[in-house]
């Protein structure tokens, strides 16, 4: 099996900050870093580090040559990794206050993939390959559409969640990975009770995996009338950017390998707590050799 990554790629202009900015307020940062992100690049990091063979698809801009060294640093093959001379890189800019962020993302070279490279890349695999994607480059449909017509397995972590989202042919899913904001979205659900999304889950996408994060109430796994739920770990949270993506990483590494729904869930949790601990994005996901 093969596992392939198609995501965005942005660099994180990160400002750590007393306060969220309100409306018409200038404030004055207490820290600023610049890092590799995008969900994308993320995920696939941490498929790396999970222990997986994983290659990453995806577009940059001329400013983007960094992000082929940054990616192979952490052994993630990007053969399918298209630079665009004719456009910038995606970037994102992240407000961190307490632990928690605000993020703004410029598509840039995300949403300049199109239906020829997407058919380039995937005459590269085959029937019981992995795909896993995100919500953050263009021209998602007609990803999903053409990974199922070629037979590979699909996992989306539906992020961010847009209206779009349920034009998509979701029927093609294999695997929904969701937080609870994204779960209401692909359900059309109003209520906030974590009870009523497990059921409306349920209830739409009753043969479909679903892997819910709920933040410090920790994450289900739900298939037809099966819950599964696993407790967060409590930890000193720096900084959750990239938690949902090293959870999602990990989740996938360890199901895929060995199809345990408690282990991986666990796996992921124990990823996820460490990540959030540290500053950053990739750099601060965990290797597998530091959860054993």
């Amino acid at each position: 099996m093969k596992v392939l990554s198609f995501g965005s790629l942005n660099f994180d202009y990160v400002y750590n900050t007393d306060h969220f900015v309100l409306p018409k307020e200038t404030i004055i940062a207490n820290d600023y870093h610049e890092n590799f992100g995008g969900k994308g690049l993320n995920q696939s990091i941490a498929l790396a580090k999970a222990g997986l063979e994983v290659y990453h698809a995806g577009r940059v801009g001329k400013d983007g040559q960094s992000f082929f060294d940054y990616l192979n640093e952490y052994n993630v093959h990007t053969d399918y990794l298209y630079k665009d001379e004719s456009i910038t890189t995606g970037h994102a800019i992240i407000e961190v206050h307490e632990g928690q962020n605000r993020i703004i993302c410029y598509g840039g070279g995300n949403q300049k993939v199109d239906h020829k490279q997407i058919d380039d890349v995937l005459s590269h695999f085959e029937k019981g390959d992995l795909l896993l994607i995100q919500n953050e480059i263009s021209s998602v449909d007609y990803l999903i559409t053409k990974a199922h017509e070629a037979g590979m397995k699909i996992a989306f972590n539906c992020a961010p969640i847009t209206s779009a989202i349920l034009t998509y042919p979701l029927e093609y899913i294999d695997i929904f990975i969701v937080n609870e904001v994204e779960a209401k979205g692909i359900t059309e659900i109003a209520s906030d009770n974590i009870d009523d999304i497990i059921k409306a889950l349920q209830d739409r996408y009753h043969n479909k995996e679903v892997v819910l994060t709920v933040g410090e109430q920790g994450s289900y796994y739900i298939y037809g009338d099966k819950v599964i739920h696993k407790d967060a770990l409590k930890v000193d949270v720096v900084d959750t950017t990239a938690a949902g993506d090293t959870f999602t990483g990990y989740f996938l590494a360890s199901y895929m390998n060995e199809h345990d729904v408690d282990k991986a869930l666990a796996l992921a949790t124990k990823a996820s707590s460490i990540t959030v601990q540290g500053l950053g994005a990739a750099k601060s996901i965990p290797y597998y050799k530091d959860l054993i």
